[in-house]
């Protein structure tokens, strides 16, 4: 006999797998809607950059699909960037975001414009600076730190749980169940 509890449960479970799948069945459809912009229906495309974030000094590299009536700009820049016509007829060109003077967090657009007018847009954001590797633990150290200690204990710790668990699957397994 199965308790209401458990019923609710399973009642509360299959309709949050029943929400993540019909999400997960909209959410492309809903992207491919919202995909169409009215200036890419107007001959204009977005300008592709990338990486379109990093820290100041990153290396950037810019994608045009139309010929660029000048270089790439924008105030995050060190200077305009100088496309060239790639083998698949698109305009490409490397430059380097400025080390100085820009706000972290903040996306700055990068523009061509075209000889037909038209401007291609895209963005790159400045975001900090990393600096070190994340902490993950004792790791290694040159004078052993002390960290012998805590590893001993760890250790033991880990070889009682398993002794632990030994001994009461062994007494379960031979049918004495007062411990």
């Amino acid at each position: 006999m199965r308790t209401p509890q458990t019923r609710i449960g399973r009642l509360a479970l299959g309709t949050a797998a029943a929400l993540l799948t019909a999400g997960a069945v909209a959410a492309p459809a809903a992207a491919s809607e919202g995909g169409s912009d009215d200036k890419q229906s107007k001959g204009n495309h977005q300008l592709s950059v990338s990486p379109t974030s990093g820290p100041a000094g990153t290396t950037v590299t810019v994608r045009a699909t139309c010929e660029p009536a000048g270089g790439a700009a924008s105030e995050a820049l060190r200077q305009p960037i100088h496309l060239k016509r790639n083998d698949n007829n698109q305009w490409v060109g490397t430059g380097q975001i400025k080390r100085e003077g820009l706000r972290t967090g903040q996306s700055y657009p990068i523009r061509v414009t075209c000889v037909n007018g038209n401007q291609q847009t895209g963005s790159f954001t400045v975001t900090a600076t990393p600096s070190g590797g994340a902490s993950a633990g004792f790791g290694g150290s040159q004078d052993g730190g002390g960290y012998a200690t805590a590893l001993a204990v760890g250790g033991g710790i880990a070889v009682a749980g398993a002794v632990g668990y030994a001994f009461t699957a062994r007494r379960r397994a031979a049918g004495n169940h007062y411990y």
